[in-house]
């Protein structure tokens, strides 16, 4: 693709391969990232006419539990600013589970109206925004909310990492590759080896977009290890293709050695290795392929 410079161009032949490989994995975390949905699993609740309403919720039987909470509406008894803002925000989440968000969103205000500080009426609206895929508002409307010092015990505050993981998660639908980064490492500020599974595997796929060799070849280490020979070397081939033999050829020497049988792998390594001029590597490798065949 002649006049196009070598970020551009790169970043086009990345996106280009396979939609970045691990084209056999479940769907992209991110790509099918579902901001965490409240658990209603409190016990001890302060209004012991919460306690149902909390466990049809836990059950997923938002019917039952919208029934309850119009019955306590409508029971003409004195109430607490909590406890209806407890009402409100359980009356959101079921209706969220119904899927009418405008009523959801609805009540979720009338809760934080009633007890702003709170997390849990303002993840439901958090949720709403993200299903109708206004990112951006999602992403800045979490980015400053501040976790409360004391919380209700009918509240669901967030983890820093589930915070952080919904903010990279929007990030990556906004295209925003440094902010992803940037949360990831919040997230997991021990690094690579304590990132699950599929959050290392887009954290791979961030090093491609962002043009990063190292970071890719530390995640495609840890991604290949135990994996079998063919899915290593797709992800290892996308490396190679995008320019970084350098940081290609170790991790191709460490699956040789795993797999030394593999006539796949010994190829790829003897061609990696003329390439980087690593030449009487490169005749022992090829020797020992001849003695193979030989044999």
């Amino acid at each position: 693709m002649p006049g196009l410079p070598w970020t551009t161009l790169n970043l086009w032949r990345t996106v280009m391969m396979k939609k970045i490989i691990l084209n056999e994995r479940p769907e992209a975390f991110f790509v099918g990232y579902r901001f965490p949905r409240l658990q209603f699993n409190a016990v001890d609740l302060p209004f012991p006419e919460l306690q149902p309403i909390w466990q049809a919720l836990e059950k997923g039987d938002h019917v039952s539990a919208l029934d309850m909470v119009t019955s306590e509406l409508n029971s003409g008894e004195e109430r607490t600013n909590e406890f209806l803002a407890a009402l409100r925000m359980a009356q959101s989440a079921a209706e969220l589970k119904s899927g009418d968000l405008k009523r959801a969103m609805r009540h979720a205000g009338r809760s934080l109206d009633l007890h702003p500080r709170q997390y849990a009426a303002n993840r439901i609206l958090l949720s709403v925004l993200a299903l109708r895929k206004g990112f951006a508002a999602a992403y800045h409307q979490l980015l400053n909310l501040s976790l409360p010092k004391k919380t209700a015990v009918w509240d669901e505050i967030m983890t820093v990492p589930q915070i952080q993981t919904a903010l990279a998660a929007w990030s990556w639908q906004m295209g925003s590759w440094d902010d992803v980064a940037g949360h990831l490492i919040r997230a997991y500020p021990s690094g690579l080896a304590d990132m699950p599974t599929p959050i290392r595997e887009e954290w791979f796929r961030l090093s491609l977009y962002r043009g990063h060799p190292e970071d890719a070849a530390a995640a495609a280490a840890l991604i290949i290890d135990q994996e079998p020979v063919e899915f290593a070397d797709e992800l290892l081939q996308t490396i190679v293709q995008s320019g970084w033999t350098k940081e290609a050829l170790p991790l191709y020497r460490e699956a040789y050695a795993r797999q030394p049988e593999s006539e796949l792998l010994r190829r790829r390594l003897v061609a990696l290795c003329i390439r980087e001029g690593q030449m009487d590597e490169a005749r022992a490798l090829a020797t020992t392929g001849a003695l193979r065949l030989a044999a």
